[in-house]
Parts: C-alpha cells; structure tokens; sequence
C-alpha cells in the first residue's frame, strides 16, 4: 500500500471526525454524513457484542464510531454502491482498522446470499429517511440512493435485519419521527420486540424530527422510553451532550 496521502483522490476530501482522532474520506460532490450516523453510533449498548453488520454503511463512519467504543468487537459494513464501498475501505485503510472493521459490496436484499442467518449480535442501519415519491430527489446517485428508497425499502430492511440477528441480538435504526408507528408495526411482524427508543428534537420547544429505536429478535420483557435528546441549548450551540461527546469546551 502506498502513502496514506494516495489513499485521497482529488475530488474528495479528508475529514476530521474528532471522535477518536480518525478520518474520513467523503466526496466533495456526493453523500456526506451528518449528525444523524454519530447518534445512531452512540445509541446501541455494546456490553456483550461481539460483532455487528451496519447495513448501508456508506462512507464507513459507523463502523468506526463503534470502533471507538468498544476495541473487543468487529464490523462489517454492507454497501451496495461501488463508488462508497471503495472511498470507505480506503478510509478504513487509512485509519488502520482492517482487522476491526469491513466493508463488503452488497445489495441488502439478497441478503441470505450474502450473511447466513442468525449471524451477528447487533444490527444498526441509518437508511433512506424518503419513500418513492416523497421529497425531492438529488440528481446525485450517492445522495439519491442514500436518502430514498430507490434501491432498499423499509420493510425489506427491517426484515433482513432479523434475519442476520442471532436469538436475543438487538436491532437499532435512526429514522423520522413521523414514520414511528410504521416502524413499530414492521418490527413487530420481523419478531423485533421493541426495547428502547429516544426521541430526537432540534430545540426544547420542537417536536421530534427523528428517533432512535431498539428491537430484540424474539425478545421479551419491558420497553424503555428514554429521555428526549434536544440537540441545541440554542442556535449554534450543542446541548452539553453532545458537547461531551465531541469533547467540546
């Protein structure tokens, strides 16, 4: 392998992701992560996991976020668009995470071809928030594969998740608050029981635009309503969670 700079092409960019002192390779036009994969990263408890599939890994950020919590586990990362699964074991390689983390070329819905079942203890995704015809779609492929359910819907996702999930291994997700009950009922259909889940506001005095939600593959037992995480005390300033997080003065 040659210098970590010649793992960075001309049109991408070498990203700080604070958390970690690792780095990410994004491209300059084309989907960039947000808040919403470093929330999801930080929602599942690791206390027992060993290994986790994220599915629609993108630019690899969750694989590595979870990289940072816990040394013991391992990631594999499924993404179906070529372009993102090179830029992220580029990434991983830069980082030097190749015996913690990777990343496979995949499409989620041949996913009995890919995993066997009952394969791994935790499943997390940050999938498409759009169905066909909502919103208005990026004329960008990267972007418009990761934000619609042009390639992956929701049920089908839900479902390969249980099916990769060992007996009593969680599935966590980060999606519109306006899509919840949907998202209940097709957890509910995969024998997800559902264990946690947080409600995501962008200021105290707003409903929640997003939630994070925990299911348990033939699970049972009491179901947790966590308290709201409001990302701004204010305009430009981070709750003093998220000031933790990102160990910000």
């Amino acid at each position: 392998m040659g210098s970590k700079k010649e793992l960075v092409y001309s049109d991408e960019t070498l990203d700080d992701l604070i958390l970690g002192d690792f780095k990410l390779i994004q491209a300059v036009q084309g989907y960039r992560f947000s808040l919403d994969a470093v929330l999801l990263a930080h929602f599942p408890v690791l206390g027992g996991v060993r290994n986790v599939v994220d599915f629609g890994t993108g630019s690899g950020v969750i694989p590595i976020l979870l990289a940072t919590r816990s040394p013991s586990i391992t990631v594999t990362g499924l993404e179906l668009q070529e372009s993102m699964v090179d830029r992220a074991n580029r990434t991983i390689n830069y980082n030097g995470l190749g015996e913690k983390i990777k990343i496979i070329n995949g499409d989620i819905n041949n996913v009995n071809d890919i995993f066997p079942a009952n394969y791994t203890d935790l499943v997390v995704s940050n999938p498409p928030f759009w169905k066909k015809g909502e919103g208005k779609i990026s004329q960008n492929e990267e972007e418009a594969i990761a934000r619609h359910e042009i390639s992956l819907d929701l049920p089908t996702l839900i479902a390969a998740g249980a099916y990769v999930l060992r007996q009593g291994g969680n599935m966590c997700i980060i999606h519109r608050a306006d899509r919840l009950s949907e998202i209940i009922n097709i957890y509910e259909k995969n024998k997800l029981h559902l264990k946690r889940l947080r409600t995501i506001h962008t200021f105290c005095d707003r409903e929640a635009k997003l939630v994070l939600v925990e299911g348990q593959k033939n699970g049972g037992g009491s179901f947790t309503i966590l308290p709201p995480l409001i990302i701004y005390k204010k305009p430009g300033e981070y709750c003093d969670e998220l000031q933790q997080l990102y160990q910000v003065d």
